[in-house]
């Protein structure tokens, strides 16, 4: 995500809230003056570091090598394999990367999160009441279904329950109508400061609403009640890995520690798919998710986290993931070396299938990052300088639909750019919430390729994008000098419409998919 909650809660009043392509990607209102309680001390830990080992396994004598460093070993990631090591020693990180055994060691931001986050005070305006309109009154309002072709695919199918999706973001609230019994509580946990935790207070809630935003795209229920996601028959687990306390000065962030974690809990738990609407953010100040390999700590944690991708991939597990929300070209980073090489993750690790957003009228979104060494499909993320015509009633109709707790940030939010929905006809009020960024835009991709797994079974991920990009619809780069917004750099559009650095491949057609 830029950062899911940095972003989140930016400058940029637009940008604040869809953030979490977390670091958070969505959009919406600047809620940074909401009334948190901050009455506690910051919740953190220094002296965190990932360690690898030049064998790519962990050694059976690892507790003994770091402890000779001046260490402790505080977590195992076997599935990833690296450890997560802490110290307060200067020259721990030194002598450790002295080890002829040791590969990499790489500076990490741990945190602790409470398992009940603090609550916001509720902030409201009247909020519209849809009629309803046959089984999921909210269905009219899901222009992004219609522009990817999800109805015409879950005619097809809704998905299997055999395939499992992982949501690695802020949590997901599974009281929310559209959300109950959707998610694997056995498959679920917090990563959160390194260390899994599976207990339900720990996942099974959201202060922020990104996850639960992104969850809804995935996999709402069709259940005459809201909206219906890409593949309602799937099942989700919730691998919560934002900082959620309001108290702590890394809110809304995600570490590279809870990144590695959750990757080894998706294999240990035999995960099909992993949902990344995240970039990953390697320290505390400033706002900055580049990784850039002349600072050993950076290039260390690349290493780390492309070696426990392709782990993953290994077992056939795919990551899908956010190109974040600056408007910038991904292949123009340069570090403060010559010759330095840099990238935001994941989303240029080897492996992983990378998302740029679209809105209303298929035109690259203004936020949207970009770049062909990030870029191999795009689909809506929303963009509010783009309205829906067709649903002139709500201002914020040109960004997507989904559901949020309604104590959430996002909810709360939303009430300041006209971007609050409920569904009041089933009983109790529901509540969503018109979001927008490159985090919206890649569970679009996810529940296609849920949609494809169900079909055809199991597939590696460069198989899963193969499918995906020969069945995309391919986009033609707009006139360039393109800048379709207030942020970044005017930017030029390169390549085939099958093949472009805004796109991709194209735009995810889940029907054409399972055809």
């Amino acid at each position: 995500m830029h950062h899911a909650t940095r972003s989140l809660f930016g400058a940029a009043a637009a940008l604040s809230l869809s953030g979490l392509a977390l670091n958070l990607v969505g959009c919406g209102a600047d809620v940074s003056d909401d009334p948190i309680d901050v009455s506690s001390a910051p919740l953190l830990q220094g002296g965190s570091f990932l360690v690898s080992f030049t064998n790519g396994m962990i050694p059976a004598n690892a507790e003994t090598l770091i402890a000779a460093a001046g260490g402790d070993l505080v977590a195992r990631y076997a599935g990833a394999g690296a450890v997560l090591a802490r110290s307060i020693d200067p020259g721990f990180a030194a002598r450790l990367r002295a080890t002829s055994s040791v590969d990499a060691v790489g500076a990490v931001s741990a945190v602790s999160s409470r398992l009940e986050p603090v609550k916001i005070a509720p902030r409201s305006r009247q909020p519209h009441h849809p009629p309803k309109a046959g089984a999921d009154p909210l269905s009219g309002r899901q222009w992004d279904m219609d522009q990817i072709r999800a109805p015409q695919a879950r005619a097809l199918s809704t998905g299997k329950k055999s395939v499992l999706v992982g949501v690695l973001d802020s949590g997901i609230d599974v009281t929310h109508p559209d959300l109950v019994g959707q998610v694997d509580a056995n498959a679920s946990a917090s990563c959160v400061g390194g260390i899994p935790n599976a207990a339900a207070a720990a996942w099974s809630n959201d202060i922020v609403g990104h996850g639960t935003h992104v969850a809804g795209v995935i996999a709402a229920k069709k259940n005459g009640v809201g909206i219906v996601g890409v593949a309602p028959g799937v099942r989700l687990a919730a691998v919560k890995v934002v900082v959620d306390d309001a108290n702590d000065l890394n809110f809304g962030m995600v570490f590279p520690d809870a990144v590695v974690c959750a990757i080894d809990w998706a294999i240990e738990h035999k995960f099909d798919l992993v949902n990344a609407s995240l970039v990953i953010d390697p320290f505390t100040a400033p706002i900055d998710d580049i990784f850039c390999d002349d600072q050993p700590d950076r290039a260390a944690i690349v290493k780390i986290i492309r070696r426990a991708i392709n782990r993953a991939a290994r077992d056939k597990i795919s990551v899908v993931a956010a190109t974040g929300n600056f408007f910038t070209d991904l292949d123009g980073l340069s570090g403060s070396t010559p010759g330095s090489h840099c990238s935001v993750l994941p989303v240029q690790a080897p492996r992983v299938i990378g998302v740029s957003a679209v809105g209303y009228t298929q035109k690259l979104a203004f936020y949207a990052n970009y770049g062909f060494r990030a870029v191999d499909l795009t689909a809506p993320g929303g963009d509010m300088f783009v309205p829906n015509a067709a649903l002139p009633d709500i201002s914020a109709a040109g960004q997507i639909l989904s559901s949020v707790p309604a104590d959430s940030l996002y909810y709360q939010g939303a009430a300041e750019y006209d971007g609050q929905v409920q569904d009041c006809s089933g009983g109790p009020c529901a509540t969503y919430a018109y979001v927008q960024g490159t985090s919206q835009a890649v569970p679009h991709v996810t529940g296609a390729a849920a949609l494809a797994l169900s079909r055809f079974g199991k597939l590696t991920p460069d198989a899963l994008l193969a499918k995906l990009s020969g069945s995309a619809t391919p986009l033609a780069c707009p006139p360039s000098p393109y800048h379709p917004g207030p942020i970044g750099q005017p930017a030029t559009c390169k390549g085939p419409p099958a093949h472009t650095n805004f796109y991709g491949a194209g735009e995810v057609d889940a029907f054409a998919l399972l055809r």
